[in-house]
């Protein structure tokens, strides 16, 4: 699972939550963060095995001068809930 990807939580106590992958630690594990509970200060550690991928990498190349924040974190977290939310509803 690459960072900046925007991943769902199948198990868990954060189940069917959107998160972001911030980082990588060794396989099978990954830093997951949604910029509220889960802040980049204190990222949650997830296994892969637990997580599906529902987005592409969120975090554009000519985005490079973008600072990472946990306000940038929700507000890509919302656009893929709104992204879901409009297709499951129009299928």
């Amino acid at each position: 699972m690459s960072v900046y990807t925007v991943v769902k939580s199948c198990a868990g106590r954060d189940k069917n939550g959107l998160y972001i992958v911030v980082g990588k630690l060794d396989y099978p594990y990954v830093w997951i963060a949604d910029g509220r509970k889960y802040s980049l200060d204190k990222p949650k550690k997830k296994n892969c095995r637990h997580l599906q991928k529902v987005g592409t990498n969120v975090f554009d190349s000519g985005a490079g001068s973008l600072k990472l924040s946990n306000e940038w974190i929700r507000a890509a977290v919302n656009q893929a809930r709104m992204k879901l939310t409009r297709e499951d509803t129009h299928v």
